[in-house]
C-alpha cells in the first residue's frame, strides 16, 4: 500500500532501492515522532527552541515537541518527490533522531 502511494507520488521510475530508502526514512521519522509523544509527558511546559545570544525563544512544549518530525516528514517527501534519496539521507535522519533524543533528555533533566 505505501509503495503504490510512493509510486504514485514520485512516477514510475521509482525504483525498488529508492522503496527501502523511503521506508527506513520513514522509519526513522516514526521514531521521531513516538520519542517526541512519550517525551512531551516529561518536558516542561515551555521548551527553547531558537537562541539569539542571551534571548531564548520559548514555544509551549505541546507544539515544540513536534516541530523537528513534521519538518523532517516535508524533507523526506520533497526527497521523494525529487527523486534524491540516497543512503546519506537516511544517515542524517538518524543523526537528527539521536541529537532530538540527547536534547530533549537534557531538557528533562532537572539542571
Amino acid at each position: 500500500m505505501i509503495r503504490k502511494l510512493l509510486k504514485h507520488m514520485a512516477g514510475e521510475k521509482f525504483t525498488e532501492n529508492n522503496a527501502k530508502l523511503a521506508g527506513v526514512n520513514f522509519g526513522i521519522i516514526l521514531a521521531m515522532f513516538l520519542f517526541s509523544g512519550i517525551m512531551l509527558f516529561f518536558l516542561p511546559e515551555e521548551i527553547p527552541v531558537l537562541h539569539n545570544g542571551t534571548d531564548n525563544y520559548l514555544v509551549p512544549s505541546t507544539v515544540g515537541v513536534w516541530l523537528l518530525p513534521v519538518v523532517a516528514s516535508i524533507i523526506n517527501l520533497s526527497f521523494i518527490k525529487q527523486k534524491r534519496l540516497s543512503k546519506i539521507n537516511s544517515m542524517i535522519f538518524a543523526v537528527f533522531l539521536f541529537l532530538m533524543i540527547v536534547y530533549y533528555i537534557s531538557l528533562a533533566t532537572p539542571q
